[in-house]
């Protein structure tokens, strides 16, 4: 073999090795920098010990779920010979963090938060969840209701989610509840232990029933949320749930006045002449049907409500003033008897 075809040989040999190197850097790189499981966006504990090295740290996050391998945080640690700077703690981590941002929270200890007790009321719409959420200053006040606009379905892949129109509000599946988050909670965080209490709440039972009925779980969501606003005690809910769905049943609009409110947002307890004649397809004076979408983010009696609703002939009904509690009439000259009777 001549002296030419040697150094060609060597040549393609170093620009292999060169290659492969660069590959491997480039691969590891992308490691480092892209989250184990980006759909996982729910925090849990993660303890660092006293005495603990890089080594047993990495295994533990290994086999916590928490990166894929524990080779690329061991790489990464001493690449940027953080090794000594490494602090013990109990942290909040993700999956659906990267490599470099865990080790950014043990590099500063930025340990896990204060656990925190915050509820969430059965009917609190969107824009009231905000309120409340910046009220216990997890969020700047509007970041709910952006965040909202912008959640990326494919990233949630939850089941009850299926048939929900696109392109629209979540409203409706934010499970009112008390809940306890992180004093540093993210707003990723937040929303994904209310759906996995959605996810949780709604039982294969009750999804069975709302196939066998032939309703879709936003449907059910939908009338939910109105009979949520509408009754002012649990024990009128089924009743009130079985006014609407008969209803729905001949084509007669539902008349909701708390379709109208949220639409007004006034908070009248009857609607105004002027309020019935907003255009609006929440409007369920004008329309028949259910609205658009959920009003608020109903409770699970409600939501059984609607699925068990109670058989009756009732069409009409209304709240009395006094006590809160539902009046039923089977016909509009019952029913407004009972408005002398109970609303003068």
């Amino acid at each position: 073999m001549n002296k030419k075809k040697l150094m060609l040989i060597f040549a393609l040999l170093i620009s292999a090795l060169i290659f492969i190197v660069i590959g491997s850097y480039v691969y590891i790189q992308y490691i480092i920098e892209k989250p184990y499981n980006i759909q996982d966006i729910s925090k849990r504990e993660f303890v660092i010990k006293e005495g603990d090295g890089v080594m047993e740290i990495a295994s533990n996050l290994e086999n916590s779920g928490f990166i894929a391998g524990k080779d690329f945080f061991n790489i990464y640690i001493l690449k940027k010979n953080l090794s000594r700077r490494l602090q013990a703690g109990s942290y909040a981590l993700s999956p659906s963090m990267t490599i470099s941002h865990m080790v950014d929270f043990f590099v500063v200890g930025k340990i896990k938060g204060n656990e925190i007790l915050i509820t969430i009321p059965e009917g609190f719409s969107n824009e009231e969840i905000d309120k409340r959420l910046a009220e216990k200053d997890f969020i700047n006040e509007g970041e709910f209701i952006n965040f909202d606009k912008i959640l990326n379905l494919d990233l949630l892949k939850y089941n009850f989610l299926n048939d929900k129109p696109l392109n629209f509000s979540l409203q409706g599946y934010y499970f009112p509840d008390t809940y306890k988050y992180y004093d540093d909670s993210s707003i990723e965080d937040i929303v994904k232990k209310m759906f996995d209490n959605f996810d949780l709440k709604l039982t294969n039972d009750l999804r069975e029933e709302i196939k066998k009925q032939n309703k879709t779980i936003f449907e059910v969501i939908v009338l939910a949320s109105i009979v949520e606003k509408e009754a002012g005690h649990k024990d009128d809910m089924k009743k009130i749930s079985s006014v609407f769905q008969n209803r729905l049943e001949i084509g007669k609009a539902l008349e909701s006045d708390a379709t109208i409110n949220y639409i007004t947002n006034s908070g009248r307890a009857q609607s105004t002449y002027e309020d019935l004649k907003v255009e609006s397809p929440y409007n369920t004076y004008k329309y028949s049907g259910l609205p658009p979408g959920p009003i608020s983010n109903p409770g699970i009696d409600a939501i059984k409500a609607v699925i068990y609703y109670e058989k009756t002939d009732y069409f009409y009904f209304l709240t009395k003033k006094d006590d809160n509690m539902a009046v039923f009439s089977k016909t509009y000259q019952e029913h407004l008897k009972n408005k002398n009777k109970y609303l003068k």
